[in-house]
């Protein structure tokens, strides 16, 4: 019987062509009209070079081990990828990554190289960082400039008598080190100490700082049961003061990728205009929590402004902000209440 040889040139060709299957079925959960893109929520570099052609590769950065597609950024540029028309395929980077880290590596290269070892393509930053180019539309619609104070439970009537930001300036604040609020705090003249996590939440425990500013996404994990549960027994939630200044998370991207750009501008602008991007804020935002313990109506209203607040609010459109900055008084002006929030629409679950 004649026997069969298979010669070097048919393995080779075979194996290719393994490779190409294997590299197709890797790739397919990932892309964005398969139900089981959830499955794994990581897009390696090796994936990202396998995508189709035309298959648009958006790797966000992921600063925490416990990133998955619950989280309010990914939830979001979901939402904005579906309302834009393009074809892409959405993960998470490789590794986590500081917000400072990612900002350099997303600023190194627009796709994979030794500058940017995960691909990272975008990030979520405050509105004044450098080195990338910011979308000037608040994805949060700014309320990540609604602030209201964790205190320590011995002072919880302390702020009762604060009118205006001037009677704020004898209190000493407590920030993130890094964080650009503390940069609205200190122009406001308001002292302000940056620290990491940790120690602020130790450091406000012991009430050796007089107030921490948090946003609304933050406040219930920092003030609520959760920071009880976490060994910070003397931490509650002030109940008098909403601080206020134009402040926004918008997405940062390398300059030179024109297609995410249009991508993300054309997705912001349906999903605003379709009241889609409210709702996911409401829902993710306004918790039960939150509405027992907000109270709008009882606050008073604190509004900082500084220079680089105003260039945030003209650089960005008017209709992309819920919260009402035209209409609220600046920090020269007479104190009001925060009930003026509950005039929107937005905010009615809250009051």
């Amino acid at each position: 019987m004649k026997r069969f040889s298979l010669g070097p040139e048919f393995l080779s060709a075979f194996l290719s062509l393994l490779i190409l299957v294997a590299g197709g079925l890797l790739i397919r959960a990932k892309l964005q009209d398969r139900p089981s893109m959830q499955a794994d929520l990581i897009l390696t570099a090796d994936e990202q070079r396998a995508l189709p052609a035309g298959v648009m590769p958006v790797v966000l950065m992921r600063t925490n081990p416990s990133s998955d597609q619950h989280s309010l950024r990914y939830l979001m540029l979901e939402l904005i990828l579906s309302r834009s028309g393009e074809k892409y395929s959405l993960g998470y980077g490789e590794t986590y990554t500081d917000p400072m880290v990612a900002l350099q590596h997303i600023s190194a290269s627009k796709s994979q190289s030794p500058g940017n070892p995960s691909g990272l393509t975008v990030g979520l930053f405050g509105s004044n960082v450098q080195g990338v180019l910011l979308i000037p539309t608040p994805v949060d619609g700014g309320l990540l400039g609604l602030r209201v104070s964790c205190i320590n439970v011995k002072d919880l009537d302390r702020f009762k008598s604060v009118k205006n930001v001037q009677d704020l300036r004898p209190y000493l604040a407590i920030q993130g080190r890094g964080w650009n609020d503390a940069r609205f705090f200190t122009d406001s003249g308001l002292p302000t100490y940056e620290s990491t996590v940790s120690v602020y939440l130790n450091l406000l425990d012991q009430g050796r700082v007089d107030y921490s500013p948090r946003d609304l996404v933050n406040l219930e994990e920092e003030c609520g049961p959760r920071v009880g549960q976490a060994g910070y027994t003397n931490i509650a939630i002030d109940p008098h003061l909403l601080i206020a200044y134009p402040n926004a998370f918008v997405f940062g991207i390398h300059p030179g990728n024109t297609r995410l750009k249009a991508a993300l501008e054309r997705g912001l602008k349906r999903a605003i205009a379709d009241g889609s991007q409210q709702r996911l804020l409401q829902q993710r935002f306004f918790t039960p929590w939150l509405k027992r313990n907000l109270r709008l109506r009882e606050r008073r209203l604190l509004v900082l402004s500084t220079p680089a607040t105003e260039a945030l609010l003209k650089e960005s459109p008017p209709s992309s902000w819920l919260v009402p900055w035209q209409r609220l008084p600046r920090s020269s002006d007479p104190p009001v209440s925060a009930a003026i929030l509950c005039q929107e629409p937005f905010f009615a679950p809250l009051c």
